[in-house]
Protein backbone atom coordinates (compact mmCIF):
# COMPACT_ATOMS: atom_id res chain seq x y z
CA UNK A 1 0.00 0.00 0.00
CA UNK A 2 2.92 2.41 0.20
CA UNK A 3 3.79 2.61 -2.89
CA UNK A 4 0.35 2.90 -4.40
CA UNK A 5 -0.02 5.61 -1.46
CA UNK A 6 2.61 7.66 -2.77
CA UNK A 7 1.63 6.98 -6.38
CA UNK A 8 -1.69 8.73 -5.35
CA UNK A 9 -0.27 11.64 -3.34
CA UNK A 10 2.10 12.84 -5.88
CA UNK A 11 -0.25 12.48 -8.45
CA UNK A 12 -2.87 14.90 -6.74
CA UNK A 13 -0.08 17.63 -5.95
CA UNK A 14 1.92 17.17 -8.86
CA UNK A 15 -1.28 17.70 -11.17
CA UNK A 16 -2.18 20.64 -9.23
CA UNK A 17 1.05 22.34 -9.56
CA UNK A 18 1.45 21.47 -12.99
CA UNK A 19 -1.94 23.29 -13.29
CA UNK A 20 -0.21 26.83 -11.15
CA UNK A 21 2.90 26.33 -13.84
CA UNK A 22 1.25 26.34 -17.19
CA UNK A 23 -1.40 29.24 -15.82
CA UNK A 24 2.30 31.72 -14.74
CA UNK A 25 3.18 30.63 -17.98
CA UNK A 26 0.32 33.15 -19.03
CA UNK A 27 0.59 35.74 -16.60
CA UNK A 28 -1.97 34.05 -14.34
CA UNK A 29 -1.82 34.11 -10.69
CA UNK A 30 -3.82 31.12 -9.19
CA UNK A 31 -3.10 31.35 -5.89
CA UNK A 32 -4.22 35.04 -4.49
CA UNK A 33 -4.57 34.08 -0.66
CA UNK A 34 -4.67 36.89 1.52
CA UNK A 35 -4.51 39.74 -0.96
CA UNK A 36 -6.77 41.83 -2.61
CA UNK A 37 -9.63 43.72 -1.03
CA UNK A 38 -11.33 40.62 0.46
CA UNK A 39 -13.57 40.46 3.28
CA UNK A 40 -11.93 39.43 6.48
CA UNK A 41 -14.21 36.26 7.02
CA UNK A 42 -12.85 35.38 3.39
CA UNK A 43 -9.17 35.97 4.53
CA UNK A 44 -9.09 33.93 7.42
CA UNK A 45 -10.93 31.32 6.11
CA UNK A 46 -8.27 31.05 2.62
CA UNK A 47 -5.60 31.18 5.36
CA UNK A 48 -7.24 28.56 7.67
CA UNK A 49 -7.76 26.52 4.61
CA UNK A 50 -4.24 26.63 3.62
CA UNK A 51 -2.31 25.79 6.76
CA UNK A 52 -4.73 22.89 7.16
CA UNK A 53 -3.97 21.85 3.50
CA UNK A 54 -0.27 21.56 4.26
CA UNK A 55 -0.54 20.21 7.26
CA UNK A 56 -2.93 17.40 5.94
CA UNK A 57 -0.62 17.14 2.95
CA UNK A 58 2.47 16.45 5.26
CA UNK A 59 0.21 13.76 7.35
CA UNK A 60 -0.76 12.18 4.73
CA UNK A 61 3.04 11.76 3.72
CA UNK A 62 4.67 11.05 6.74
CA UNK A 63 1.51 8.46 7.41
CA UNK A 64 2.63 6.59 3.82
CA UNK A 65 6.45 6.54 4.65
CA UNK A 66 5.67 5.64 7.71
CA UNK A 67 3.28 3.01 7.86
CA UNK A 68 4.13 0.59 10.05
CA UNK A 69 4.15 3.25 13.12
CA UNK A 70 0.43 5.14 12.59
CA UNK A 71 -1.98 2.59 13.27
CA UNK A 72 -4.10 2.23 11.01
CA UNK A 73 -8.03 1.79 12.13
CA UNK A 74 -9.29 0.30 9.05
CA UNK A 75 -7.58 -2.84 8.59
CA UNK A 76 -9.38 -4.47 5.78
CA UNK A 77 -8.05 -4.62 2.27
CA UNK A 78 -11.76 -4.33 0.87
CA UNK A 79 -11.80 -0.88 2.65
CA UNK A 80 -8.23 0.30 2.18
CA UNK A 81 -9.17 -0.63 -1.91
CA UNK A 82 -12.14 1.51 -1.58
CA UNK A 83 -10.02 4.27 -0.45
CA UNK A 84 -7.59 3.94 -3.31
CA UNK A 85 -10.86 3.83 -5.66
CA UNK A 86 -12.09 7.36 -3.91
CA UNK A 87 -8.77 8.91 -4.39
CA UNK A 88 -8.23 8.50 -8.24
CA UNK A 89 -11.69 9.19 -8.82
CA UNK A 90 -10.66 12.65 -6.91
CA UNK A 91 -7.68 13.10 -8.99
CA UNK A 92 -9.35 12.46 -12.06
CA UNK A 93 -12.59 14.72 -10.90
CA UNK A 94 -10.23 17.29 -10.31
CA UNK A 95 -7.46 17.06 -13.40
CA UNK A 96 -10.78 17.25 -15.67
CA UNK A 97 -12.02 20.16 -13.79
CA UNK A 98 -9.28 22.12 -13.73
CA UNK A 99 -9.31 21.32 -18.01
CA UNK A 100 -12.79 22.41 -18.24
CA UNK A 101 -11.88 25.75 -16.31
CA UNK A 102 -8.75 26.63 -18.76
CA UNK A 103 -7.37 29.73 -17.76
CA UNK A 104 -10.43 30.60 -15.64
CA UNK A 105 -8.67 28.22 -12.89
CA UNK A 106 -7.83 29.70 -9.88
CA UNK A 107 -7.10 28.46 -6.23
CA UNK A 108 -9.06 31.15 -4.22
CA UNK A 109 -11.47 33.99 -5.04
CA UNK A 110 -9.32 36.52 -7.13
CA UNK A 111 -11.33 39.67 -6.68
CA UNK A 112 -9.36 41.20 -9.42
CA UNK A 113 -8.92 38.97 -12.55
CA UNK A 114 -12.25 38.52 -14.49
CA UNK A 115 -13.31 35.12 -15.87
CA UNK A 116 -16.35 33.79 -17.17
CA UNK A 117 -18.66 31.73 -15.95
CA UNK A 118 -18.22 28.22 -17.83
CA UNK A 119 -21.41 25.79 -17.02
CA UNK A 120 -20.81 23.24 -19.36
CA UNK A 121 -18.35 19.80 -19.65
CA UNK A 122 -18.00 18.53 -15.60
CA UNK A 123 -19.33 21.87 -14.64
CA UNK A 124 -23.26 20.80 -16.29
CA UNK A 125 -22.95 18.32 -13.35
CA UNK A 126 -21.73 19.67 -10.30
CA UNK A 127 -20.68 23.87 -9.34
CA UNK A 128 -17.89 22.67 -7.80
CA UNK A 129 -16.16 19.91 -9.16
CA UNK A 130 -12.81 20.78 -8.28
CA UNK A 131 -13.57 20.95 -4.54
CA UNK A 132 -15.36 17.11 -5.30
CA UNK A 133 -12.40 16.12 -6.58
CA UNK A 134 -10.34 17.30 -3.25
CA UNK A 135 -12.96 15.99 -1.81
CA UNK A 136 -12.91 12.23 -2.68
CA UNK A 137 -9.10 12.48 -2.73
CA UNK A 138 -8.91 13.53 1.06
CA UNK A 139 -11.46 11.16 2.15
CA UNK A 140 -10.08 8.58 -0.12
CA UNK A 141 -6.75 8.70 1.33
CA UNK A 142 -8.27 9.32 4.78
CA UNK A 143 -9.77 5.76 4.32
CA UNK A 144 -6.72 4.01 3.22
CA UNK A 145 -4.58 5.50 5.94
CA UNK A 146 -6.94 5.82 8.34
CA UNK A 147 -4.73 6.78 11.55
CA UNK A 148 -6.59 9.26 13.98
CA UNK A 149 -4.61 12.21 13.06
CA UNK A 150 -4.61 11.94 9.38
CA UNK A 151 -8.30 11.08 9.81
CA UNK A 152 -9.11 14.32 11.89
CA UNK A 153 -6.70 16.59 9.48
CA UNK A 154 -8.66 15.54 6.58
CA UNK A 155 -12.58 16.17 8.34
CA UNK A 156 -11.39 19.28 9.23
CA UNK A 157 -9.74 20.38 5.71
CA UNK A 158 -13.35 19.41 4.24
CA UNK A 159 -15.14 21.47 6.64
CA UNK A 160 -12.57 24.37 5.84
CA UNK A 161 -13.10 23.12 1.28
CA UNK A 162 -17.24 23.37 2.39
CA UNK A 163 -16.60 27.06 4.04
CA UNK A 164 -14.62 28.20 1.04
CA UNK A 165 -17.21 27.32 -1.27
CA UNK A 166 -19.81 29.19 0.33
CA UNK A 167 -17.44 32.13 0.12
CA UNK A 168 -17.23 31.57 -3.65
CA UNK A 169 -20.65 31.39 -4.16
CA UNK A 170 -20.91 34.66 -2.62
CA UNK A 171 -18.47 36.17 -4.57
CA UNK A 172 -20.26 34.18 -7.94
CA UNK A 173 -23.16 35.34 -7.17
CA UNK A 174 -22.36 38.74 -7.08
CA UNK A 175 -19.90 38.84 -10.17
CA UNK A 176 -22.59 36.80 -12.49
CA UNK A 177 -25.88 38.17 -10.75
CA UNK A 178 -28.33 36.61 -12.59
CA UNK A 179 -26.71 34.02 -14.91
CA UNK A 180 -24.96 32.24 -11.39
CA UNK A 181 -28.28 32.18 -9.87
CA UNK A 182 -29.78 30.74 -12.96
CA UNK A 183 -26.88 27.99 -12.88
CA UNK A 184 -27.51 27.30 -9.09
CA UNK A 185 -31.00 26.12 -9.54
CA UNK A 186 -29.97 23.65 -12.19
CA UNK A 187 -26.82 21.96 -11.20
CA UNK A 188 -26.13 21.05 -7.49
CA UNK A 189 -23.45 22.38 -5.22
CA UNK A 190 -21.62 18.98 -5.35
CA UNK A 191 -23.33 16.34 -7.17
Amino acid sequence: MKIIGLILYFSFYISFYIKMFVQSRHGIKTIQIGKGNKPKKTGIIEISLVIMLVLTALTQFLTILFVEKFPIILQHDFVRYFGVALSIAGIITLIIAMATLGDSWRGDIDYNQKTGLITTGIYKYSRNPGFVGFDLFFIGMAVLFSNKVNVIFSCMLLFLLHLQILEEEKFLSKAFGKEYTDYQKKTRRYF
